[in-house]
Parts: C-alpha cells; structure tokens; sequence
C-alpha cells in the first residue's frame, strides 16, 4: 500500500527519476547533506539541488537544518520506510546479491553494548576465524539508539533485550537468560534468605547501557511499597565485578554476565529475589526488514544463533 502511494502522488506531481529517491535514501541515512554527497559520490549542489526538486514535487520541506546536519520532518519519516525498501527491493532484482564467507572482505556493524562482548564475542571471532577468515565485525555502542541506527544503515543488526518491536524490524532470539544478585562473598546477603525486605535496604549498583536512573527492579520494589538506594549507575557490564568486589554494593544482572565476573573477582552469585521480566531475560538479533534477505546478514545471523546455542 505505501508503494503504490508513493507512486501515485509522484505521478500526480511530475517527473521524478529514481536518483531523487536514492538521494533521499542517503540523507535519511546520514543526516548530513556532505555525508549523503559523499556517499553517492555526487556533489553537495548536486545533492541539495535533488533536495530542491523533491521539495517542490512533494510539497514538503523533507529535511530541516540543525547544528550536526538535517533533521527529517514527519513526511520524510513517513516516507522513509517505503522508499528504502523499494529502493533494496530493485537492488536485489538487478543485481542478486551473492555471499561467499570463505572469501569475502565484508565489514559487518552490530549495535550492541558490551553483554554481547562479555559472553559472546570470543566464540564468534573463533568461528569467523575458522569459516570467514576475511570478514571483519564493528561492534558499535547503541547508546540507547539501537533501532534508529538500523533506521540509519549505521549498523547492520542489534542485539540487546528487546520489548515489542515496530513492524519494520524483524527479531530472532539468541539467548534466554535469567537474573541473579553479584556480591562479595562477605556481604550480609551472601548467607541467609533474601527477603525483599533486606533486599531493598541494601546499597545498589545498577547497570543500564542508556543511563536511566530507574530498572526492572525498582519497578517490582514499588509494587510492594519499597524502594532501594542505587548507590551507583554504570552504562556497562563489564567492570560490575570489580566494582561490586571493590565496595558493599550488590548488583543484579543475567547469570552470564555475572558467572564470568564471580569468577574472576572472586565474587558470589545470589537467586534475585524479584520476578524479571520476560523481556530482559531474552536476549535477541534485530535487523531492519528491508534488509533482512541479504545472504550475508542472514548468514551472520544464522552464525549467531549457532555461537549462542553452544555457548
């Protein structure tokens, strides 16, 4: 349906060949009128006089100065999704992409933040070594930005705990996961149960990749009319252990995250005594679906699930 709209109107204004469309693909993708120049090896006039035309066809400013480059209005953001597909959808007609991981040089970019790192990435760069010796991984921080980098071409897929997703992404589950408490071996939670009760009065770490002063745990807390004192928050989860090893702080976090930190700080792993919800115990791969039928990325995919699962 957005197809056929996007096609009817620019019947209805005129003439508009597909480098316009391509040029708007680019800008959304960069934000950046130089960057999108640079990326359709054209030259920046070249580039805002397209942008000139599809203003004038469309009846619509499209993109919006701002200090770090352009910003989309509704009717580009409207757009967007219609015009990238129908662009990757005549790409793949006319030129079939063709995958060969024994011999490819191709540079995959995964937003993620530094879980994948911790209790995933060595087995991937082993089973790239072994089956893809040319291909190089980009692991991107999300900041708190993972899906608007797939809607940006920044990234070719994320992973993360995801909850419900727009219909332009697609999802495929890597690992289910469960929540327990990290502490010193000394701490007054590592012996005795762990009412909800002494739970709360202890001092927290909390670990959140964008930087919310507020998690799951609070959440379940204040259903029971109690809150805890966060002592400290981190956007990563690799230095958790040395932090919570370094001080009285207790943290929760999955069970992978915090075997590998126990281990080497000589910590304590505790039953987290809240319910989790089932979208932080699920870890998963996110792609844009104009995208998704690309035999690379599906075979960097399928290579996820198989390191995940023996993992």
């Amino acid at each position: 349906m957005d197809r056929i709209f996007i096609i009817h109107e620019m019947d209805n204004v005129g003439a508009l060949d597909l480098n316009l469309l391509r040029v708007f693909d680019a800008v959304m993708a960069e934000r950046n009128v130089t960057r999108a120049s640079e990326r359709l090896y054209l030259s920046q006039p070249a580039v805002s006089h397209a942008l000139g035309r599809l203003r004038h066809a469309l009846q619509d400013d499209l993109f919006v100065k701002v200090p770090a480059g352009v910003r989309p209005t509704p009717k580009a953001l409207e757009l967007s999704g219609p015009v990238g597909e129908a662009l990757a959808a005549l790409e793949r007609a006319l030129n079939p992409p063709v995958f060969d991981p024994k011999t490819s040089s191709r540079v995959f970019r995964i937003a993620t933040h530094d879980y994948l790192v911790t209790v995933l990435i060595a087995e991937l760069a082993a089973a790239l070594a072994a089956r893809a010796p040319g291909v190089s991984v980009r692991i991107r921080p999300t900041e708190g930005r993972a899906l608007e980098m797939l809607d940006a071409q920044e990234a070719d897929m994320a992973i993360s705990a995801f909850g419900e997703l727009p219909e332009r992404f697609d999802e495929q589950v890597l690992m289910q996961d469960r929540y327990v408490c990290l502490m010193r071996p000394d701490h007054p939670l590592a012996t005795g149960r762990i009412t909800l009760k002494r739970f709360a009065a202890a001092r927290h770490l909390l670990i959140s990749p964008r930087g919310d002063a507020r998690g799951f745990v609070d959440d379940a807390l204040a259903a029971h009319g109690l809150t805890r004192h966060v002592a400290m928050i981190i956007n990563q989860f690799s230095p958790a252990g040395g932090i919570v090893a370094a001080s009285d702080l207790v943290v929760t976090a999955s069970e992978r995250i915090a075997l590998a930190q126990a281990g080497r700080h000589q910590l304590v792993t505790r039953p987290c005594p809240v319910e989790v919800p089932a979208t932080f115990t699920r870890t998963s791969v996110v792609w844009h679906r104009r995208l998704g039928e690309h035999p690379a990325l599906a075979w960097l995919r399928a290579l996820l699930v198989e390191v995940a699962a023996d993992g």
